[in-house]
This record gives C-alpha cells, sequence and structure tokens, in this order.
C-alpha cells in the first residue's frame, strides 16, 4: 500500500514540511499552557495548534455543519482536504461509495469541563431576560447552541465524531471505520485500511487520527500519573531519553494519509509518497508485557517484510520523556537493534506527545527523510541512557534511507510498530 497524499494540521503548522523544518532545526513548538477557561499552574506547557491555523480549520467546515463539530474534527477535516488534494485530482473520480474512511480518535469528546465553565459564564454574565438558572440554556449554550438545544448535536459528545464530521464535509460514503484512544488508535486503522483496501472494501482509504488533551480532566488525570513535565524555565520542557527528563508535554492536531493499492495508484499517475509496509499492536509494558517481547514484535514485523535491523534506515522512537517509558523504551531499543549501528531520533521533543495523530504524523515524515539523506537529532538529548542504542544528537546524521520503524507506546496499556519503506518509483 503507498500513501499518495498527506495533510496535517499540528502545533508546527499547517503540513508537514512545517513538520520537517522545525525537527530538522531543534525548534519546539511546545508554548506555555493557555485556555481561556482552564485556569492552572500544574500544566506549564503544552503543543497548542496556532490559532490562526485553528481558526482556518474551522472556516474549511460548511458553516451548517460546525455545531457538529470540535475544535480537533475541524483540523481533521483541513487536514484531509490537503491530503486529498495532494493525492491528485483523478483521485476524485473515485465514486463517493468507493472510498474508504478509517479514522483515530483521542477519547476527546466534548461536552468538557471547559465547555460548561463557557456556558455558566455566559448565563452569568447575560442581561437577557431570559437570564437565570435556565438548565436547558444552559446546555444549548454548552453545545454551541444558544437558542434551544438541538439533540443532534450530542454527535459532538461521541468518540466517532470525527468520522461523522470528515464523511460529510469531505463526500464518504464507502466502508468505514472508527478507532478511539492514543496512539493504538491509529496503528488500528492503518491495519484496518489496509486489509479494506487488500479485500476490494474500497478502491481508495483516507486515513486521519487526530484528537486533542486539551481538556481539564484529562489534563488532570495525566499529572496525577506523574507523566506530565514540571516545566522548569531553566531547561526544555520536554527531554526525550535525557538523564534529566522529567515528564512529557501533551498536543494536540490532526494528521491525513490517501492510502491506495501501489497498482491503482500507478494506473491513475499518481506519485507514491511512502509504502507502508504493515504495523503491529499489542499490549505493553503497563500491562505486564516486557520490552524484550516488543521488540520481538517489532522484529517480527520487520521480518515479514524482508527487513532486518542491519538493513534498517531508522528509528523514530517514542520518546515520550517521561522516566518510566522512557527507561522501558530503551530497553526496548537494546533488544531490538543490538548494537546494529541502526541509528535512533524522535520528533516528540518538538511537537509533544500527540495521540491518535502520532503514528501518522511520523509516517508523514517518512518522504522526507528518502529525500534529504539525513536523520535529525533528538532535540535537547544530552545525556542519552546508554552507548548500546546510536542515539542522534547534535547535529543530522547524514545517511541515504530507505527505510524506517517508528515505535509508539500509549497511556492505556498498549505499545507497537510502523513499518514503511521509500517507494518504488516506476
Amino acid at each position: 500500500m503507498v500513501v499518495t497524499g498527506i495533510g496535517a494540521v499540528l502545533p508546527t503548522g499547517r503540513g508537514p514540511e512545517a513538520l520537517w523544518t522545525a525537527w530538522r532545526e531543534a525548534r519546539p513548538a511546545l508554548t506555555p499552557y493557555q485556555d481561556p477557561y482552564v485556569r492552572t499552574k500544574k500544566i506549564t506547557h503544552f503543543g497548542h495548534v496556532p490559532a490562526d491555523l485553528q481558526q482556518l480549520s474551522r472556516d474549511s467546515v460548511p458553516h451548517k455543519l460546525r455545531k457538529f463539530g470540535t475544535g480537533f474534527t475541524f483540523n481533521a477535516v483541513l487536514a484531509a482536504e490537503d491530503a486529498m488534494r495532494q493525492a491528485g485530482e483523478s483521485w476524485q473520480a473515485i465514486p463517493e461509495e468507493r472510498r474508504g474512511l478509517y479514522v483515530a480518535q483521542d477519547d476527546s469528546t466534548e461536552l468538557s469541563v471547559a465547555a460548561f465553565h463557557k456556558a455558566l459564564d455566559q448565563a452569568r454574565t447575560d442581561t437577557s431576560p431570559q437570564v437565570g438558572a435556565d438548565l436547558t440554556r444552559v446546555v444549548a449554550e454548552a453545545f454551541g447552541n444558544a437558542a434551544t438545544f438541538n439533540p443532534f448535536t450530542v454527535i459532538r459528545a461521541l468518540n466517532n465524531n470525527t468520522l461523522a464530521l470528515v464523511s460529510i464535509a469531505q463526500r464518504f460514503r464507502g466502508d468505514c471505520a472508527a478507532f478511539v484512544q492514543d496512539a493504538g488508535a491509529a496503528l488500528g486503522a492503518l491495519q484496518r485500511a489496509a486489509f479494506s483496501l487488500r479485500q476490494g472494501d474500497c478502491d481508495t482509504a483516507l486515513v486521519v487520527g487526530a484528537g486533542s488533551y486539551n481538556e481539564p480532566l484529562k489534563l488532570a488525570a495525566q499529572y496525577r500519573a506523574g507523566n506530565l513535565a514540571a516545566g522548569d524555565h531553566d531547561a526544555a520542557p520536554l527531554r526525550s531519553f535525557d538523564a534529566g527528563r522529567d515528564g512529557t508535554v501533551l498536543a494536540e492536531g490532526a494528521v491525513a494519509l490517501v492510502l491506495e493499492r501501489a497498482g491503482d495508484a500507478a494506473a491513475r499517475g499518481a506519485r507514491p509518497l511512502v509504502e507502508v509496509l504493515g504495523a503491529a499492536l499489542r499490549p505493553a509494558v503497563d500491562s505486564g508485557v516486557g520490552p524484550a517481547a516488543l521488540a520481538e514484535s517489532a522484529r517480527g514485523l520487520m521480518a515479514a517484510h524482508g527487513v532486518t535491523p542491519d538493513s534498517l534506515g531508522a528509528v523514530l522512537a517514542d520518546g515520550k520523556g517521561t522516566v518510566h517509558h522512557d527507561a522501558a523504551e530503551a530497553e526496548l531499543l537494546r533488544a531490538l537493534l543490538k548494537d546494529s549501528g541502526v541509528p535512533v531520533s524522535s520528533v516528540r521533543p518538538v511537537v509533544g506527545t500527540l495521540g491518535a495523530a502520532g503514528p501518522l504524523a511520523e509516517l508523514a515524515l517518512a518522504p522526507s527523510l528518502f529525500a534529504a539523506g539525513e536523520l535529525p537529532p533528538i532535540a535537547h538529548l544530552a545525556t542519552p541512557p546508554d552507548d548500546g542504542t546510536d542515539f542522534v544528537t547534535g547535529t543530522a546524521r547524514k545517511r541515504r534511507i530507505d527505510s524506517v520503524l517508528s515505535l509508539h507506546s500509549s497511556f492505556n496499556g498498549f505499545a507497537g510498530a510502523l513499518l514503511a519503506k521509500r517507494p518504488h518509483l516506476v
């Protein structure tokens, strides 16, 4: 299966090129946390999608549909639009009922605590004759309907909200599936898209990952679990694998990929950007499965496609930045690579922990890796965990890269790997 179109709405900006440039320049897009309805001294940084890009995403959704969406599903619609555009005009000739849609969404839903905060604040300052403790009006305001409550807008509170909005806005009427929760959802969506293409259930597949950790209860849960960086102003907010790491920085965003059978793409004259070989997903360390077993799973994925650790071009590690996750991943890397000399990097210190968009964002970086012939370093990594793994630090590593393995772990007990290679150009 090949990717012929990529769209991205991320803290680094619009498009995979913006993500690549920020990574190459070691320029993090993690900023002080800010939200008009959340006050906190505990959450210090966040990977916010820039306000102007967030507005552009909202504008990309037909006006009559906006009340049914959320900020991150608007991002998904814009990312899908960009991916479809890059896939080429001939892609539009594919019948709507033959377009598959496979969506990964974080467990990010409306109504959030912040939405009710906003609604109650609106009621408090309302000077109309209807002001007062009118529960119907408060709920309507929270759902984004200032006049009356429309029961259909409950779609905003569903975990398939992204699927619903993208399918309507971008005209997908074929095979579809929605996956939920963290990076594992994106790997599941990719697996299902590839299966449906192989089975002939669709002629093209749009895979979308979207979500946002910017919800008070979710932020509080990650803080209580000890997963978030302390935000020391004298240090970088997210220091993947570094001895001084103290937690991750959460983020938001959306990535969309057009996935096709290689022969179909060639037949319509589309340019393949990256070939997706496969994905693996299984219970992780938090579920009692050790790093050695996870390394064996990744090794099995590579072996199934004729790739050995020695022939692998690069590894994109998760590098969440928590003491626990990075220690387990460092052990996994030692077991997997075994002094093979394969360089390891991570984009996490630049863009933060994206959740359901994470694996797709790293897949979106693959074409730039293939074209540039270099692997950018892990930003802010001063003291690597050991000498047994070749972590790229300081400056980019010059190297021809024909294949890339990306590793992912989640907060909900799953881990996975994604394998891709340079596409064969006819």
